[in-house]
């Protein structure tokens, strides 16, 4: 049977996020039916890593119409759900014959996803067994709409797709270990796919092992999955393991227990070659943790922090907005709390996800939930102690109390091309829209859009063909720049632009819900672009609705529009050293706000 696993990575402007996709659950289930004979290794494959990585929606689909399979296989995750539910149905429509599945988190919500009509099975909860069951149904025509194991996977017998070769370290790329399913107490924020209370553990070799293989094939990162890492009587030679196998000196990514940190697990975090650790805070309120099941030893979490502090070794606490029995006046407490024990800048801050499949989502009334996003992210909007504008306001403390965005800054990027695919287009001309039309196939899941500010009829042709460039890729990010030395662009063709491009259910959009920003968008990013210093301080001033994209020349900008920080673009090949060091100096505390552009991209 030919079988093609697809999973989409996270969206972002530079690509970044995809560096960090790869199909670590796919491998797994392809690993199984292996092992269980049920696939041969020519019967499957991947979608292509570049397509995955930096592909349109077109780009996909057209991928997926080459490989002719007869069962394509989605990994549904909250970031790419909405996504991968239109390149299913277009898939649908040019394939009849082919079988769409579905599994993952967000498989958890089957009947949900069975009236999209999008897949013809879902695979619920642990899908190594019960992909089995799919792959013979599929085999005789004759699938069920929804798939579930019997009884919880043995974990320890599930080959590791690493190790079984089903999946290789590849350049830039992470390997993952999963070392843990379970825990042993439910907490209503997580989804867990199997019997309350029961914990497996991988087989104590594998960490070791698989580090030594991403040592040995020089991969960008060793991630630990599963909760917690080490946990248990035998955790100090867990990590004198982790750091013998790690020769090469692979930056290992894991979350921790601070409170179970100590010097001695420190200093082995720091010889395992730690790069960061993110340690889950939720809140300090204990109302709220008794709520949840958690608790909160804030002096050993507090010195746990400070002893990986002590080993240069980097921590990122995590903080959640919006959970039971937390008041706007408990959320400043948590904030007060991590500027005193000084881990306020390192801290992620996310509003409550109520998910599917989770205690919360099933039982929102009995925790306080009012209001919150039915879609991914699944944010909440409003509880019995806090209402949006206290989520607003906590928001704002929060980023001007430790100097913070909540989300990076949006920003274009003027490479013309990622993973082979188009991501800049100068539409300037006419002839560069036409390319973009005439082959979405071509275009990447984020494209920059050059255009002139002084040619309001050339933004009218934009908006208009907007419609086309959406109807192949509707999920693609755009960010436009309109370019003059002359003078701003006027307010209706902003809205014109903004209006033709903009799609406000985006997940890349309504994840940023809470960001404190005047554009109305993030999805569709608007931007003004000048070598003009005068200009560049009347956009910064006048239209707020609009990022500020000033062209460095041979100079510095001067002390009032520098002190404004708009984005700076500049060439790093065309730029003197001392122009680059001073550069790099003013913008120290800033770097996301830099972007590098060619300068023969705007005449001399």
């Amino acid at each position: 049977m030919n079988v093609i696993f697809i999973e989409l990575p996270k969206q972002d402007p530079d690509g970044e996020s995809a560096r960090d996709s790869v199909p670590y659950a796919a491998a797994r289930l392809a690993a199984q039916a292996e092992a269980r004979g049920a696939l041969a290794r020519a019967d499957w494959a991947f979608l292509d890593q570049d397509t995955s990585d930096h592909g349109g929606d077109a780009a996909v689909c057209s991928a997926v119409l080459s490989a002719q399979p007869e069962l394509a296989v989605f990994c549904l995750r909250s970031w790419n759900l909405d996504r991968s539910i239109w390149v299913a149905k277009r898939i649908r429509a040019l394939l009849p014959a082919t079988h769409l599945a579905a599994f993952g988190p967000e498989a958890a919500d089957s009947s949900g996803l069975l009236r999209e009509q999008a897949f013809d099975a879902i695979i619920e909860g642990e899908a190594e067994d019960a992909f089995l069951d799919l792959l013979e149904d599929a085999a005789n025509r004759s699938l069920k709409p929804r798939y579930t194991s019997a009884a919880p996977a043995n974990f320890v017998a599930l080959p590791d797709p690493y190790l079984a070769g089903v999946l290789a370290p590849a350049p830039g790329k992470p390997v993952y270990f999963e070392a843990r399913r379970g825990s042993g107490r439910a907490c209503p924020l997580r989804y867990e796919p199997w019997p309350q209370g029961l914990v497996r553990e991988a087989p104590k070799d594998h960490a070791p092992r698989l580090l030594r293989l991403a040592s040995d094939k020089g991969a960008s990162g060793f991630r630990i999955r599963g909760g917690a890492y080490p946990q248990g009587p035998d955790a100090a030679s867990a990590l004198k393991a982790l750091a013998a196998a790690n020769e090469g000196g692979v930056p290992v990514y894991a979350e921790l227990d601070p409170s179970a940190i100590g010097d001695d697990e420190a200093f082995l975090w720091s010889d395992a070659a730690l790069a960061e650790a993110r340690a889950p805070l939720v809140s300090v309120n204990p109302a709220s943790l008794s709520a949840l099941g958690l608790s909160l030893d804030r002096d050993a979490f507090e010195a746990g922090i400070h002893a990986l502090w002590t080993q240069g070794l980097h921590v990122k606490p995590a903080l959640i907005l919006g959970l039971p029995h937390d008041a706007y006046e408990n959320v400043i407490d948590s904030f007060d709390y991590l500027g005193m024990a000084g881990m306020g800048q390192d801290t992620e801050l996310w509003p409550l996800a109520v998910k599917p499949g989770t205690l919360i989502r099933a039982s929102t009334h009995d925790y306080g939930i009012r209001e919150f996003l039915e879609r991914p992210p699944y944010w909440t909007v409003e509880t019995e102690w806090m209402e949006e504008d206290d989520f607003l306001d906590a928001v704002a403390d929060f980023e001007e109390s430790f100097d913070v965005a909540l989300a990076a800054p949006v920003k274009p990027c003027f490479k013309p091309s990622r993973g082979g695919f188009t991501s800049f287009a100068d539409l300037r001309t006419d002839s560069g829209l036409d390319a973009l039309v005439m082959s979405p196939e071509k275009l990447a899941s984020s494209v920059t859009l050059l255009l002139s500010a002084d040619d309001p009829d050339q933004a009218a042709r934009v908006a208009r063909a907007a419609r086309s460039l959406k109807r192949e890729n509707p999920y693609t990010l755009w960010q436009l720049v309109l370019v003059s030395d002359a003078g701003l662009p006027p307010d209706a063709v902003l809205s014109r632009l903004a209006d033709a491009f903009s799609q406000p259910e985006h997940y890349f959009e309504l994840e940023r819900l809470y960001s404190l920003d005047p554009q109305p968008t993030f999805q569709t990013r608007l931007f003004f672009c000048t070598r003009s210093e005068p200009l560049a301080l009347r956009a910064l001033k006048e239209l707020p609705r609009l990022e500020t994209l000033y062209l460095l020349g041979q100079a510095l900008p001067g002390p009032k529009l520098l002190e404004a920080f708009p984005f700076l673009a500049f060439d790093r090949d065309a730029t003197p050293f001392e122009l680059l060091y001073d550069v790099m100096s003013a913008y120290r505390d800033f770097p996301d706000l830099l972007v590098e552009a060619p300068r023969e991209l705007f005449g001399p």
